[in-house]
Formats: structure tokens, C-alpha cells, sequence
């Protein structure tokens, strides 16, 4: 297919080419969903202040969505909007090419990257993976989509082991080294990737992901979309074969040219205070990206789009800093309690099967109260068994399904968020909305659920 141009002068009749530059259809006729890659989560205040704009001017009643790979998205566009605010957004030098279709998405980068203690920063690094990957010939027309993601420290907040490849940042030697993850993908039949047996300096990084594509350009099923992803390629052959091949086409990647020399520069002093921005659903108004533009803008202020619906502002002092979130009207979202994900659902999506928004706000009055007992707990909400909301790694998830005609939901827990290699499994299945928030809220505070027990009990008793 013809690579689409971008800013686009018209909607792309195709639908291959509308993905490459990040649109959607959505659920609602005639209307558009528009993403936009943030690189490494950043955006310099004036791209905050052209991203309100492009939604205030042209989709005023939808609010922005953050999403779990550190894009954003705008809502509510129509063929006509949507090469404006293609053209705003351009303008400002944000990009939307690759951040749907089957191509290199966003490489993301945990939001601690060169601003925490320890952390180096990764943010080039990304940006020379995504400018490599993109120049290679047929990159715009892989299999399916890759993701690649870096980690600036050992929690691997990037979520390596449902990336296709994840870098995991070592001090070594009085410099670094990264630990590799390679080939994890969710989906409805998610798999997490696997070690790739020995680490690699920073000047390995651009061929071993240049090997990474091109193996999975050569391999990926490009007949089923279901099993096209670069660990489909790993189950098929098996682990140590996939292994081989891939050390086999580093090996050959890294022969056929002279690589430049990578340095990862230290962390920047003096911004040792950091708070975490809420934004329930991921839904943000207008207005905050206002003042998020305000933040960003501010000396000694860094903003950062962080996964799971959440941004973090790292400033000088924890007085400063509450005092400047306090200022541009966000302090509302400066709180404790779980990461709440949610993909689109009902709201958006023609997919969704469930109202994945309605659950969260359940799941939020029963937790109301005890924020502090579930801080930083990951709760999944997918909408359909695609799992967008990582409901099979999270640490209590749910799945949208209809059975005889309602919304129900399969309850899962147990996963380790993408940092480390364990799933979430079945804790119970075709819940109402009520009993998958006693469930999800229950677990999640670590209280017992004897009413659900005896609830699956009596299903399995019944072969149910």
C-alpha cells in the first residue's frame, strides 16, 4: 500500500492507511478517533497547548483520553475535522504516524527516565529506535503491530513482558547495560515474553531492534490477524529456536554497518519531587491539557504522560511542587488509591462488548474511603476479550462479555502488571456489574468474598 501523507489533506479511503496515521472509526457513525504518539511521554508545554486547541476548536464536547501506551487521543472528529487537526497538531511537531496500525507504535519509556535517582535517561534512545525502525523497508506494512518499550531501572515500570521487546536499564561498570525481554504480547490469549539469555550494552540496542522487525517482517502470519503478533512466531517454532533465529539476524544486523555509540546521559539534578496525576477512565477535559501546558512551561517542572492513565510532575521541592499543581487547578487529581485502567468501551469503541467506564466508577464508591490500602494496584477493565486495559497482567482485572443477552464480566487477578512474567488467572466468571465490583474492589483491598465463593461453588457443582 501507498504510504498516506501526513498532515493528511483528506480522510485515507483506505482503512490500512487511515490506521498508519492513528485514526479509528468509532462505535458512533461518521465519527473518528485521532491518536497522537507521545515520544517517551513528553510533551514540550506548547504541543500541550495545541493538543487543547485541535480538541477545544473541533471536538469541544468529548474530553481527551490518555492511553496505556503514553498516547493521547482526541474523540469526536469527523472526515472533515480530522485533517485539521491533523494540521494543528502537525504544527506544534506532534506526529501521528504509526500510532495504530500494523507498524512500530509508540516506543514508550517509565516516566522516571532521567529525572529519578539511578535512572538514566532513555529518552534519544527512543527516539533513535523509532526513526530507525520507521526507515526500514516495509515497516509500514508489517504482520501486525510492535511494540517496544525501555525501562529506566530494575521495577521495569515500562512493562517489558508484554512488550514484543523490552529493554530493562542496569547500572554496569560505572555505566549500563540493559536486561532484554523479547516477544510478550496480551490480546485475548496473552502470553508474556521471555529473557533473552544474556544482556547488551547501550550500542546493541538500535540492531537488536532492527533484528527484532525484521525477523518478525520475515515471520509474522500475514494470513491470520489472530496469530500475527512476533510471539505467535516464538510458539510456533518454540523458545530456543526463536532464540536462535533472532541471535542469528542480531548477529547479521549488527555486521552490516557501523553502529554509532550510545551514551545514556545520567539523571538531571535537582527535581527529586514527583506527584502522580489521576485521570479517572483516562478521560482528561480540555482544560487540564491547559494547564498542563502551564506546568510544562514552568522552570524546574517536568510533565510526563506515564502508562495507565496517569501523568507525573516532577519539580524541585514537594512544597513547589503541590503549590504549582495546586495553581493550575489539578490538585484534585494529586491523589492516592489504585491505577483504575479502562479501555474505551461502550463509550467509543465499536468492539466493546461491555461499559467498562460504569464498572470503574463501581468499583471506585466501593473502594471510596481505603484509597491508601490499594495505592498503586493495578485494576484492568477491558470491554471485550481483546483485553486493551491489560486485564490479563493486571493485579485484578476484568473482561467484558454478553451471555444470554447481558453484560457480563470474567474476573481475573493475580498478574504482575507487565513488570515480571506472571498472568492474571480466573478468579470467577459471567459476573452482573455489581458482583464483578464486589469482586474486583474485594480483592483488591485484600478482603474475602465468601458470597462469591459459595457463588462459584455452587457453578461447579452445577458443571457451570
Amino acid at each position: 500500500m501507498n504510504y498516506p501523507s501526513y498532515p493528511c489533506d483528506a480522510l485515507p479511503a483506505d482503512p490500512a492507511a487511515a490506521r498508519l496515521l492513528g485514526l479509528y472509526p468509532q462505535r458512533q457513525e461518521g465519527l473518528w478517533m485521532q491518536r497522537v504518539r507521545v515520544p517517551a511521554g513528553e510533551f514540550a508545554a506548547s504541543q500541550w497547548a495545541a493538543l487543547a486547541q485541535a480538541a477545544r476548536t473541533l471536538s469541544p464536547d468529548e474530553p481527551l483520553h490518555l492511553t496505556t501506551r503514553q498516547d493521547v487521543e482526541i474523540h469526536g472528529l469527523t472526515a472533515e475535522t480530522v485533517p485539521q487537526a491533523q494540521a494543528i497538531l502537525a504544527q506544534a511537531g506532534l506526529t501521528c504516524v504509526g500510532a495504530c496500525g500494523d507498524t512500530i507504535r509508540n516506543v514508550t519509556v517509565c516516566p522516571c527516565s532521567g529525572v529519578c535517582s539511578g535512572c538514566p535517561d532513555l529518552t534519544d534512545l527512543a527516539r533513535r529506535i523509532t526513526e530507525l525502525l520507521q526507515a526500514e523497508p516495509g515497516a509500514f506494512a508489517l504482520p501486525r503491530k510492535l511494540k517496544v518499550c525501555l525501562s529506566a531501572c530494575p521495577k521495569a515500570c515500562s512493562m517489558p513482558y508484554i512488550n514484543d521487546l523490552g529493554l530493562v536499564a542496569k547500572p554496569a561498570d560505572g555505566g549500563w547495560r540493559f536486561d532484554v525481554v523479547v516477544a510478550g504480547s496480551l490480546g485475548a490469549k496473552p502470553a508474556t515474553g521471555i529473557p533473552l539469555g544474556r544482556d547488551i550494552g547501550p550500542d546493541e540496542a538500535l540492531p537488536l531492534a532492527l533484528a527484532a522487525l525484521r525477523l518478525f517482517a520475515a515471520r509474522g502470519n500475514r494470513e491470520n490477524r489472530r496469530a500475527a503478533r512476533l510471539r505467535h512466531v516464538r510458539q510456533t517454532v518454540g523458545d530456543a529456536e526463536f532464540l536462535d533465529l533472532l541471535g542469528q539476524q542480531f548477529q547479521a544486523t549488527l555486521a552490516e554497518r557501523t553502529w554509532p555509540r550510545i551514551e545514556l546521559a545520567s539523571p538531571q539534578p535537582g527535581l527529586p519531587a514527583k506527584q502522580t496525576l489521576h485521570f479517572d477512565d483516562g478521560n482528561m477535559v480540555i482544560e487540564a491539557a491547559d494547564a498542563l501546558a502551564s506546568l510544562a512551561g514552568r522552570d524546574g517542572i517536568r510533565v510526563r504522560v506515564a502508562p495507565h492513565h496517569r501523568v507525573i510532575v516532577f519539580g524541585r521541592s514537594d512544597q513547589a511542587l503541590s503549590a504549582a499543581i495546586a495553581e493550575a487547578g489539578l490538585a484534585s487529581h494529586s491523589r492516592k488509591g489504585p491505577r483504575v485502567v479502562t479501555c474505551p468501551g461502550t463509550r467509543w469503541c465499536s468492539r466493546a462488548l461491555a461499559d467498562t467506564q460504569a464498572l470503574a466508577s463501581a468499583v471506585r464508591k466501593r473502594i471510596a474511603g481505603a484509597e491508601a490500602k490499594t495505592d498503586n494496584v493495578l485494576i484492568g477493565i477491558s470491554g471485550c476479550p481483546n483485553g486493551c486495559a491489560h486485564s490479563g497482567a493486571a493485579a485484578v482485572g476484568a473482561v467484558g462479555l454478553r451471555a444470554g443477552g447481558q453484560e457480563r464480566w470474567n474476573v481475573l487477578t493475580g498478574g504482575q502488571g507487565g513488570r515480571g512474567p506472571g498472568l492474571a488467572g480466573p478468579l470467577a466468571d459471567k459476573l452482573s456489574l455489581d458482583e464483578a465490583a464486589d469482586a474486583i474492589a474485594g480483592t483488591a483491598l485484600g478482603e474475602p468474598l465468601p458470597r462469591l465463593s459459595e457463588r462459584n461453588d455452587h457453578e461447579r457443582e452445577r458443571g457451570g
